[in-house]
């Protein structure tokens, strides 16, 4: 049966707790408990308020490491570009730029076999979703389909489900199923929305994954 405590987020739960030791140590008889009920009280709170702590610190560093991830994509597709730009305007063989892993026009390379990707939620994790992805025409293979690249993950939190990629925001580029996010305490008990889609070597697109959603569990 749901109660005060269910409203509260894990930080409130701390502050209640602590609030309730003081209160009951001083007295625990004039509230109808032991001594020892209040000390175990005491123990429990700061059981929890140490897990809270790392936890949170946890959560900190898992977004420092993302944003680091995504800054060195960023100068690396950068320098990449650059790269390929210079070699063919210094008239570099198409058969030199196919062999730097870069796509020609006209090449006899294999042509990608992708449709699109196909994904479902694991929420049996507190605060996290796992989101594994597959193409939708070889649903129990995990090995990306041919010319794939990657498969570009897009996330809603909250409301209902999008109609339009544009309402989401992008969360990485996953390159192996499968995809994990890791949520605030806030974000307990939302309904969270992710859209799909295969990015292709040749800088391309697939149409997007059907939109799957799950609540975050806490």
């Amino acid at each position: 049966m749901a109660d005060f405590l269910d409203k509260l987020t894990d930080s409130e739960l701390a502050d209640k707790a602590e609030q309730m030791y003081n209160v009951v140590n001083a007295s625990p008889t004039a509230f109808g408990a032991t001594a020892d009920q209040a000390n175990d009280l005491r123990v429990k709170t700061d059981e929890f308020s140490d897990g809270l702590t790392a936890h949170l610190a946890a959560q900190a560093e898992a977004r420092s490491k993302t944003q680091a991830k995504e800054a060195g994509r960023g100068a690396l597709e950068e320098l990449i570009r650059f790269l390929v730009k210079q070699a063919k305007l210094n008239n570099v063989s198409d058969e030199n730029i196919a062999a730097m892993g870069v796509p020609v026009e006209g090449s006899s390379a294999l042509p990608a076999t992708a449709t699109r990707p196909t994904g479902t939620v694991d929420t049996s994790q507190r605060f996290f979703h796992t989101i594994k992805f597959a193409d939708e025409a070889a649903p129990e293979s995990k090995r990306l389909p041919r010319g794939v690249l990657g498969c570009e993950i897009y996330q809603k939190i909250g409301g209902s489900a999008p109609t339009d990629f544009h309402e989401c925001l992008f969360r990485g580029l996953d390159t192996k199923s499968p995809y994990t996010w890791e949520f605030d305490a806030e974000d307990v008990g939302k309904m969270v929305h992710y859209m799909l889609r295969w990015r292709l070597r040749d800088e391309s697109a697939s149409p997007w994954s059907e939109t799957v959603s799950a609540t975050v569990t806490g």
